[in-house]
């Protein structure tokens, strides 16, 4: 099926044959970048009972990358965009190796939030600085398959440490498998510097003054488009992250599973995201709609919340539920994260677009678990969930129409 999606002056040719090697590279920069999220769950109880850590102050150490997108998500795009987004994402990593290294040395709460913002700081600037490059590496026959893999690199991330964590906490401890999680990081910084080091990044607006890169941002800002996109992101991360924080409890405390069965329930639920953004991009580049991919997705988050969280659905089927909410709707980050170029204003806005769609994801991962909590409290039951959900599938659907009016006015 030949695409019809339509193309503005933000739409980059790219070279004449796309740099998969690069492609890659970036994918695996945005894996170790979600990693240094998915390492911090399985060692957080060893953590508090070292340091005394209470709940309230777990919770921030766990939500602080996520209020870090949410304040600097815009504006690092705004800044790689001006540096140069290869400059960015090697810094990035680099500052993602010394908050590890800095938090396994730490012997106290406010020292280790103190590092975990560093580390914040680390992976806002590699998830808003590799779309870009990602774009520039391909051609355009090829952008949306390659964006699609790259909107995979959270759950792939957080998977995978998730993973591996438990085989390391053990015999290295939480400090030795932080320092693990920060070589990591260092070599994939080499790995990234080798690969970019005479790679161009012809959207960087170096020279431009301080004045004419907040206009950039202003301008990127007046794009309804990518408001609907960082919407529609948002109340899809909402119901995702939620699910991934609440379902281990739900699985032992309701249905009285182990832990280490719960985990690993878990983790599979996280795992088939990954194909599902693979498959979005896919779709794209086969000539799906933007729009009818968006729109399906808040139509699953309404059908699979009221089944998710009913009390009459056998348990089975709840946990299908669970893994279709959680795999198919993988194909929306591929969606929203290849619209940044078509609706960004020019090339060189690409980054403030990028971080448009990071903050509207953080938002909605921020906000997530606690409005869950809330609402099953609320309830006085998990089928209080089910609202949250079906809320976020209607809003899902407004801005996936609305989306659609806006593509066909390009």
């Amino acid at each position: 099926m030949a695409s019809r999606e339509p193309q503005t002056n933000a739409a980059l040719d790219g070279p004449a044959a796309t740099r998969w090697t690069i492609v890659f590279v970036l994918f695996a920069a945005g894996i170790v970048a979600a990693g240094h999220i998915g390492m911090l769950p399985a060692a957080l109880p060893a953590i508090r009972a070292e340091m005394a850590i209470d709940l309230v102050t777990a919770g921030w150490v766990l939500s602080i990358f996520s209020v870090t997108a949410v304040g600097f998500g815009m504006l690092a795009g705004g800044f790689a965009d001006r540096l140069g987004h290869s400059r960015v994402i090697f810094g990035s990593l680099i500052l993602l190796a010394i908050g590890a290294a800095c938090g396994a040395s730490v012997a106290s709460e406010p020292w280790m939030l103190a590092a975990r913002a560093l580390e914040g700081l680390g992976f806002v600037g590699v998830v808003v600085s590799a779309p870009s490059l990602i774009a520039q590496a391909t051609r355009r026959a090829d952008r949306r398959l390659a964006l699609g893999l790259w909107g995979a690199y959270m759950p792939g991330g957080l998977g995978l440490l998730l993973l591996i964590a438990p085989s390391l906490l053990d015999p290295l401890g939480w400090r030795g498998f932080w320092w693990v999680v920060a070589a990591m990081t260092l070599l994939c910084a080499l790995v990234v510097w080798l690969a970019l080091r005479r790679f161009a990044s012809p959207g960087a607006a170096r020279q431009r003054d301080l004045r004419a890169w907040l206009g950039d941002l202003r301008q990127t800002l007046a794009r309804p488009g990518l408001w609907c996109l960082a919407l529609c992101f948002s109340v899809y991360s909402l119901p995702w992250m939620a699910l991934m924080a609440w379902l281990p409890s739900y699985l032992v405390e309701q249905r009285g599973l182990g832990v280490a069965l719960a985990a690993h329930l878990t983790v599979l639920v996280v795992a088939v995201n990954v194909p599902g953004n693979i498959f979005g991009g896919w779709l794209l580049q086969r000539g799906v709609p933007r729009w009818c991919l968006l729109l399906a997705t808040g139509a699953l988050s309404l059908f699979c919340g009221l089944g998710i969280f009913s009390d009459a659905t056998p348990d089975a089927v709840r946990y299908g539920l669970c893994l279709m909410f959680s795999g198919l709707g993988g194909v929306l980050p591929a969606a929203a994260l290849a619209g940044a170029p078509l609706f960004a204003p020019s090339p060189r806005h690409i980054g403030g677009a990028n971080g448009m769609l990071v903050q509207g994801s953080a938002v909605g991962q921020l906000a997530g678990p606690p409005i869950i909590a809330m609402a099953v409290s609320a309830a006085g039951g998990w089928q209080g969930g089910a609202w949250i959900f079906a809320g976020c599938g209607l809003l899902g659907l407004a801005f996936a129409l609305a989306l659609r009016a806006l593509e066909r006015r390009l």
